[in-house]
């Protein structure tokens, strides 16, 4: 699935938030989201996986399993944008959100690891004789295929950039961390129970030479999935 939507992302924080907001908080918000959605699209678009070690084998048809392999991708990078008159505790604002985030979002292919996914082919071995296996894998969400660190603590890491005089977060008044806050868990949540859960690992190939029986073991998959 691609990264969740802007209006979709708007409306949890702004109930995350609590609070009434102004036009302009919103329609600043909208302009946020729309960067971050971009962003996320992008930086899942540029991710390829593949070389699990497989086990199976098979006669004619061919069923294995992989794990292990990497998740290969580009840094998150959410781009700068103007607003308004882009005060300078606007553009410090934005600043501290995208930096943030991108911290959090780009560690996430390097630490995941892929503990089960199913392949199914065909074999042109036959119980006495090795040849030919192809196969692919059956597309499984992130969330079944493996396991990663997940993005957490993106408001503390924003709110650390959020330094006086133009920001007081230590003010029992200051709105803009209350903010920060629902922004970051936000996030924080749609990646867990919504990008985790539909992001489909897929279109990862194997060709190779089984033995006898097609039996594949410890043989790399080629490093061509994607997510979808």
């Amino acid at each position: 699935m691609p990264a969740p939507a802007a209006p979709i992302m708007k409306a949890q924080t702004i109930a995350a938030y609590g609070q009434q907001l102004g036009p302009e908080a919103i329609e600043y918000l909208d302009a946020l989201f729309a960067k971050i959605e971009s962003a996320w699209t992008q930086w899942q678009n540029s991710m390829s996986w593949g070389t699990l070690t497989l086990t199976g084998g098979g006669v004619g048809a061919w069923a294995g399993s992989g794990m292990g392999g990497v998740l290969v991708g580009s840094p998150l990078i959410v781009q700068p944008f103007s607003f308004k008159g882009n005060s300078p505790q606007q553009l410090k604002f934005t600043k501290a959100i995208c930096d943030a985030i991108a911290s959090k979002f780009t560690p996430f292919p390097t630490a995941f690891k892929f503990t089960v996914v199913s392949y199914t082919g065909a074999s042109g071995a036959t119980p006495i004789a090795p040849g030919p296996v192809q196969a692919m894998s059956v597309p499984a969400p992130l969330m079944s295929a493996g396991s990663g660190v997940n993005p957490s603590g993106i408001a503390q890491v924003a709110k650390s950039m959020l330094t006086a005089p133009d920001f007081q977060l230590t003010s029992p008044q200051a709105k803009s961390g209350q903010l920060v806050d629902a922004i970051g868990s936000t996030i924080e949540q749609l990646f867990q129970t919504v990008w985790l859960a539909t992001t489909m690992a897929s279109a990862n190939s194997f060709q190779g030479t089984g033995a006898p029986g097609g039996v594949v073991a410890g043989f790399p998959s080629v490093s061509d999935g994607k997510l979808v």
